[in-house]
């Protein structure tokens, strides 16, 4: 099947897991749609890329469009398409740019509050809550962790981080502490995998990034009264229960909070595992005030008094 061609020429080129099943979908639903393997009909391709401008934005045209260019490329190395049969796909164009959204503090401790910590489910989804906003781990790197990644001189081994990168993101003492406390009620769990950190009552580990975004979403909308709004979202998502933005919100937070408490920004890109700092410029804009008071500081703004 050319999928499982696509996906594992995705895989031989060091693709993350999570990038080859977002362009594998993308191909799934293009060929669905009536796209060929082996080329691209000028006459389809204008239909579907109207179609899918009524639907969706920019944005995800043009990731559609990335993944299209890398589906063709795999083809062609298949010997299933000619070579630069993406050529005939359209570029991207500049999309406008979204900033991300954070929690406040007053969100992060409403959010905190809730689960009941004198029971093994809300101990482990307190403790995970914690430790995105106090690491600002993606939900896939979270639910990766094992057990040895959480080093005694107070620090998270992030070895599967997007795209194979690795990295160790510093934690607190009372992180420390709390994580202490959580891996004592695990072990009484009887866990079947003695190395995957996070497990649900039965002792079977949670299963993947959704396991995160379902936890961090059931909160989040009993916190911030938006269960309504969350239902509806579902609705039009085909019931996806890892629909929402919640837990990426609390990875935004993490990067708000160093930014305004003055960590510098290779650093913040550092601890997201960000390859570049463009990526992690994004986040600037949710404290444009900071930057105005710095930005005044240069020898170049600053008034002096006539003399």
């Amino acid at each position: 099947m050319v999928l499982d061609r696509f996906d594992t020429l995705l895989a031989g080129m060091g693709r993350a897991k999570t990038t080859r099943r977002l362009y594998v979908g993308i191909a799934r639903a293009w060929l669905a749609a009536g796209g060929l393997p082996g080329g691209i009909d000028q006459a389809f391709l204008t239909r579907r890329l109207a179609a899918r401008r009524r639907r969706v934005g920019q944005s995800t045209l043009n990731l559609e469009f990335k993944a299209l260019r890398a589906f063709y490329r795999c083809m062609a190395l298949a010997g299933i398409a000619a070579s630069g049969t993406e050529r005939a796909l359209p570029r991207g164009k500049r999309a406008p740019q979204r900033l991300p959204r954070w929690f406040t503090d007053d969100q992060i401790d409403a959010l905190l509050a809730l689960p009941d910590t004198s029971t093994f489910v809300g101990l482990r989804d307190y403790t995970l809550i914690g430790l995105l906003y106090e690491t600002g781990l993606r939900a896939s790197e979270m639910m990766a962790l094992q057990v040895t990644d959480l080093l005694p001189d107070g620090a998270v081994y992030v070895a599967r981080g997007k795209g194979g990168h690795s990295r160790f993101v510093p934690i607190g003492v009372d992180m420390m502490r709390l994580l202490d406390a959580y891996l004592v009620a695990r072990a009484a769990q009887r866990p079947g995998n003695r190395n995957a950190l996070w497990i649900r009552i039965n002792g079977v580990p949670l299963r993947d990034g959704r396991s995160a975004w379902e936890i961090v979403n059931r909160y989040a909308r009993r916190a911030l009264g938006c269960a309504a709004g969350y239902d509806r979202v579902r609705h039009a998502a085909k019931r996806r229960p890892w629909s929402g933005r919640y837990p990426h919100m609390l990875r935004a937070s993490f990067a708000t909070t160093l930014l305004q408490h003055g960590c510098p920004l290779p650093g913040i890109a550092q601890m997201l595992g960000h390859v570049n700092l463009d990526s992690t410029a994004r986040y600037l804009g949710t404290d444009i005030a900071q930057l105005r008071a710095a930005i005044a500081m240069h020898p170049r703004n600053i008034k002096t008094s006539d003399h």
